[in-house]
């Protein structure tokens, strides 16, 4: 499914659903292809205070001829799923193991999207997961992020995403 986001002025929306567009896309294919779900999305919009906050988010850093931040957001039933879905594993308490399979899975949507983004030469960080009720990740002031929500079989879960060309 392809989204344009319009915003103001239109040279931005356009840039804006160049980057977001790969994004949807590889956020589908990877659970598709990796959790055997189909990801239904729910919403899109400027990232704003109201944001659904979830108790696991893995955050990946982007550099190349653009710079930018993906996160996904995921309760922590949503994430013990993906750890079973992806490994067989069972377990009701976020642990290393949990974390090592939402890790990976950002890591994958984000390559996915780096695909579709090669012009721009970009090259992903390691993935970063932070849990416990309550955090906050927070991206620089003069950025806004993109909230991607969605609904699946697994649960709820987020994709936070803001890039900026330099």
């Amino acid at each position: 499914m392809t989204t344009t986001v319009t915003t103001e002025p239109r040279s931005t929306a356009v840039a804006m659903a160049d980057y977001v567009n790969p994004v949807l896309s590889a956020t589908r294919s990877v659970f598709e292809m990796m959790l055997d779900c189909i990801p239904t999305r729910t919403g899109l919009g400027l990232k704003d205070e109201n944001s659904p906050d979830y108790e696991v988010s893995s955050v990946i850093g982007i550099s190349g001829r653009m710079r930018g931040t993906l996160i996904l957001g995921l309760s922590s039933a949503v994430a013990c799923e993906v750890l079973r879905r992806m490994v067989g594993t069972q377990t009701d308490q976020v642990n290393n193991e949990v974390c090592d399979a939402v890790g990976e899975l950002t890591n994958m949507i984000a390559g996915a999207a780096k695909a579709q983004l090669a012009r721009f030469e970009l090259s992903l960080s390691l993935p970063n997961v932070v849990t416990g009720s309550g955090h906050r990740l927070h991206f620089p002031s003069e950025i806004r992020p993109f909230i991607i929500s969605y609904q699946s079989d697994l649960g709820p879960f987020i994709i936070e995403v803001a890039f900026h060309e330099i």
